[in-house]
């Protein structure tokens, strides 16, 4: 089993609250896949269970073969990832902040200091490098998180509505950004915003009520709903926001 991402199986309890029943799904290849759902759907729930940060109540997840619950180390060396709303020290800059993240990856060095020139380029922070981050904009953290994220340059990226609260240029700019690290990476992209998903996406799966509801791409969904707007609605049954 070498697939990017697989899902078996996933169930997940918040006490008596069932917020994943029975969930399966693997990501085959190198394609980006949209995690749509309203709500409350069980996308964050997923996500962090593929991230490690909780565990299932009964099934598996794997990331590249390597089972999260048991292989955790190994899983999460394939991995970058913005889950919800990204914060760090303040009274660290951007440099600092990366330095110690690379260094919590292993990484040191000429390769160390090399990557993050890269990855701050490519979120255009070069003129913030060296500024605290407690004079950052939501907009800067959230191209910081994706900077971090990238850093180690993982094959797979997992991200949880990383455009959240971000004013419509900012959305646009970091949508290119993903699409351009998206072209040699798995991304693997919860949101409820059907236009974000369909600008960055060749696939979607669409869950409610901790349910899968379907796997396809967004063509073949196009096709047998009219559009993916129409598939959304007529599997869930709720009001695109």
């Amino acid at each position: 089993m070498n697939e990017p991402i697989v899902i078996e199986n996933l169930t997940k309890y918040y006490n008596s609250f069932l917020a994943l029943d029975n969930v399966s799904l693997t990501i085959e290849g190198n394609e980006n896949v949209g995690f749509l759902g309203p709500n409350g759907a069980g996308k964050s729930t997923t996500l962090k269970i593929l991230c490690g940060l909780i565990r299932a109540t009964s099934g598996k997840a794997y990331i590249k073969g390597f089972n999260i619950a048991t292989q955790k180390e190994k899983a999460l060396s394939q991995i970058g990832t913005i889950i919800e709303t990204p914060e760090f020290y303040g009274f660290l800059t951007p440099k600092e902040t990366l330095n110690y993240f690379g260094r919590l990856r292993g990484m040191s060095g000429n390769n160390l200091n090399k990557r993050i020139t890269e990855v701050i380029n490519l979120v255009s922070l070069e003129q913030w490098l060296n500024v605290k981050i407690e004079k950052f904009s939501r907009g800067m953290k959230q191209r910081l998180a994706l900077a971090q994220a990238l850093l180690h340059d993982p094959p797979i990226l997992i991200l949880d509505e990383p455009a959240l609260g971000l004013d419509p240029r900012a959305v646009i700019e970091f949508r290119q950004i993903i699409v351009e690290t998206g072209k040699d990476k798995v991304v693997f992209f919860a949101s409820h915003q059907l236009s974000e998903v369909a600008q960055i996406c060749q696939h979607v799966a669409i869950i409610d009520h901790g349910r899968l509801l379907g796997y396809d791409s967004i063509e073949a969904l196009e096709q047998k709903y009219n559009s993916l707007e129409n598939a959304y609605l007529q599997l869930t049954g709720v009001p695109i926001e």
